[in-house]
């Protein structure tokens, strides 16, 4: 057995197999993150000295393998197993059929909300856990690692439901969600894309809700549609009747949220709790919930005189940070952006000249306050005062409505 890829979790995944009784387990450091830390080593140590590792300026010959095991998004060009599927089949052997109280969301952008949204939902009825990229990792190891903490804490029978987010599709589970697909950038160098990783798991869904537009989409490149019980969720359905604070009218009914949440990007990250939650609610009680949400740092409203809105996550992208100014420009045609962050927040770094152009789009409409590291290099591209630090903001009291997007770690 060859697993790949220290970055995305082979340890964890070579020591779940090793307790499980494989032996002569390989791993490839395909980008040789034992040379640049060190600690590794001594973290897993009580694993790795019963592992080959092969170093990461070597390449096995990947043929004489009965299987090859890896992360969804690894630049192989052979039949492996992803991550997702070596996760979901581990799972089942140590805790039977408890990925039947499993709810996991994956997709492109809201994936954080839907999670917080569902939790938020049938917290009312029933113990929920609930792990998504403001806790930590969400890579698919991640999720037998929460299960495997739960266990260990003897804590793991309080539970009634699991709510994950992942990234790049889902581990097995009675209820999963691919709620958008905004571009379908490509992965593995080129070797697969965004779409097809989401999709390919999607069958380890006993019944799976699906964005109506990566439905057509997935059609359109491999022509046919994908097998299973199969939901799809269109937010044409929706219609909106105020964007602030946010209403829209759904099946007859009148789904309204309260006035600390802002954006029209609710409406479709709410249709996907709604139909999931249904498996559990009557309607009445779920718009009850609904409109009682609140999410901390994913456009919301911090103040309300003047208005100033909070988008502070490491997921933010040049795409994620033109939908949120566009919502903002939606309700406000003047105001203050304070945009800026750290960088190093997700694997994918961002694009600061990419993102220049974009906010040059706005520069007509908004005064520009440029923080932190990104702040710092977006100042070659737009024109705006800079502060060191985000605390800068809080201490003044601003006399404009104001959005402030801020890319920043998590804490762990």
């Amino acid at each position: 057995m060859l697993l790949i890829d220290i970055n995305h979790g082979a340890l964890d995944v070579a020591k779940e197999y090793y307790n499980l009784g494989y032996r002569d387990i390989h791993i490839w450091d395909i980008y040789g993150k034992l040379e640049k830390d060190r600690d590794i080593l001594k973290k897993y140590n009580d694993i790795i000295k019963y592992l080959k590792i092969i170093p990461h300026r070597e390449k096995p010959d990947i043929s004489k393998y009965e299987e090859v095991i890896a992360p969804i998004h690894c630049p192989i060009n052979c039949r492996f197993t992803s991550f997702h599927h070596a996760i979901s089949k581990i799972i089942r052997e140590k805790y039977g059929n408890i990925h039947r109280k499993f709810i996991e969301i994956t997709g492109v952008k809201g994936k954080t909300t839907t999670t917080e949204l569902i939790s938020h939902i049938l917290s009312k009825e029933y113990e929920i856990f609930i792990n998504n990229s403001n806790r930590g990792s969400i890579t698919p190891v991640s999720v037998l690692k929460s299960i495997d903490k739960l266990y260990e804490n003897d804590i793991l029978d309080n539970y009634d439901l699991f709510i994950f987010e992942v990234s790049l599709g889902i581990t097995s589970c009675r209820y999963g969600a691919l709620i958008n697909v905004l571009e379908n950038y490509p992965i593995g160098r080129g070797l697969r894309d965004a779409l097809f990783a989401k999709m390919s798991s999607m069958k380890l869904g006993e019944r799976v809700y699906i964005n109506r537009e990566v439905v057509e989409e997935y059609f359109s490149k491999v022509g046919r549609r994908i097998e299973g019980n199969v939901v799809e969720i269109d937010k044409k359905d929706a219609k909106i009747l105020s964007k602030y604070p946010l209403k829209y009218r759904y099946k007859d009914k009148i789904v309204e949220f309260n006035r600390d949440v802002f954006g029209v990007h609710y409406v479709e990250n709410s249709l996907f709790a709604i139909e999931i939650c249904k498996n559990f609610l009557d309607m009445e009680d779920i718009l009850d919930r609904i409109y009682s949400f609140k999410i901390r740092s994913r456009m919301n409203i911090r103040s309300h005189n003047p208005i100033v809105i909070e988008n502070i996550n490491p997921g933010l992208d040049v795409r994620s940070i033109d939908y949120a100014i566009r919502d903002f420009k939606s309700i406000f045609n003047e105001g203050v952006v304070v945009i800026g962050g750290d960088f190093g927040c997700t694997c994918e770094e961002i694009d600061t000249k990419k993102l220049g152009n974009i906010l040059s789009n706005y520069r007509n409409y908004f005064k520009f306050i440029l923080v932190g590291p990104l702040g710092r290099e977006l100042r070659e591209y737009i024109n705006g005062e800079y502060l060191e630090n985000l605390e800068d903001i809080y201490r003044r009291s601003p006399s404009d409505n104001m959005l402030i997007i801020y890319r920043k770690s998590i804490s762990l």
